[in-house]
């Protein structure tokens, strides 16, 4: 854990109106005192409000915490989505501070809505407006990041290049995936009755139907209770060929970069929740290879099957 991802962990800790000594913060957080004082020096110097007293430790000033207000479960739901995308986009104390945010939403969710939460951070992307430069793609976005939030049943049309015509399929998203450049809406296809990729520039338009579904476990979370704030690991291999167009994205913690004696790169990640990197994993194909934890290769396992079992009858010139 880095010190800028202590400072939530540190801010959880504090009130306004109790002191808390270095010594009770080291050891919520698993650290030395020397590594509270670095941490809280940090802090202050960037700008956090902190007060430290010698002898009776830290707290918040009685300024710092707005008063309780009331949040409807969709509510909380997107701040938690809206507090993660501002952690991956600031840093210093404004990272800490949308992180925090994070963890005391999750923290007083109902154990539903939190894997609710969860699942959306890793299947619902967060872009800003026109990332495309193209009105109509940017539509699409958000229309799919809508339905998924919703759970509802998709209708595309979509016309790949060099089709005469446009087809409607009907979908229940998933996720969206980005791949390279292009965007894939992934999920449940009802015409070929397995998970379908459809490309995003490829789809001419979506309507949202008034079917829901239920979005299946491998796409799901198991909630790990308020508690749960422990960074996961991951390990991952990726091929010489790709090994130096690697990018991490911002919410995915880099513990050690080591290049291997034939070029590949691996990487030890620390992620918040497992299932937060399947899509960034998924989009490099077989060039990346999770080394662990074991779930996460067998639901990435599991992912490549369902991909591979909807091309086992690819039309070729001779049908």
């Amino acid at each position: 854990m880095t010190p800028s991802e202590r400072w939530p962990a540190i801010l959880l800790q504090l009130e306004p109106n109790a002191w808390t000594r270095a010594t009770d913060l080291a050891r919520a957080l698993g650290v030395s005192e020397r590594t509270v004082y670095r941490d809280v020096q940090a802090m202050v110097e960037a700008g956090v409000p902190l007060q430290g007293v010698p002898g009776k430790g830290y707290r918040l000033p009685d300024d710092y915490l707005l008063a309780p207000i009331r949040l409807t479960r969709d509510e909380a739901v997107m701040l938690v989505l809206g507090s993660a995308y501002a952690a991956r986009n600031f840093s210093g104390r404004y990272q800490a501070a949308a992180r925090a945010a994070q963890h005391k939403i999750e923290d007083v969710l109902p154990p539903d809505d939190r894997e609710r939460a969860l699942s959306l951070r890793g299947s619902v992307p967060l872009v800003p407006p026109s990332v495309f430069g193209d009105s109509t793609t940017d539509g699409l976005l958000r229309q799919a990041r809508h339905a998924l939030v919703e759970e509802r049943t998709l209708t595309a049309t979509v016309a790949p290049p060099g089709d005469a015509s446009a087809v409607t399929r009907r979908i229940d998203p998933y996720g969206l995936v980005r791949q390279g450049s292009a965007w894939h809406l992934v999920g449940y296809g009802h015409d070929r009755n397995r998970v379908v990729h459809l490309r995003l520039q490829h789809i001419q338009g979506l309507n949202m139907t008034d079917a829901t579904f239920e979005r299946p476990a491998s796409y799901g979370t198991h909630s790990q209770g308020p508690t749960a704030a422990t960074r996961r690991r991951v390990r991952v291999v990726f091929g010489d060929e790709v090994a130096a167009d690697v990018q991490i994205p911002p919410s995915v913690g880099v513990d050690a970069r080591e290049y291997l004696a034939d070029d590949r790169l691996l990487l030890t990640l620390n992620v918040d929740h497992v299932l937060e990197v399947m899509p960034w994993l998924l989009s490099w194909g077989a060039h990346a290879h999770v080394l662990e934890p074991r779930a996460l290769r067998e639901r990435l396992a599991a992912e490549a099957r369902a991909v591979a079992d909807q091309y086992e009858s690819v039309p070729t010139l001779l049908d």
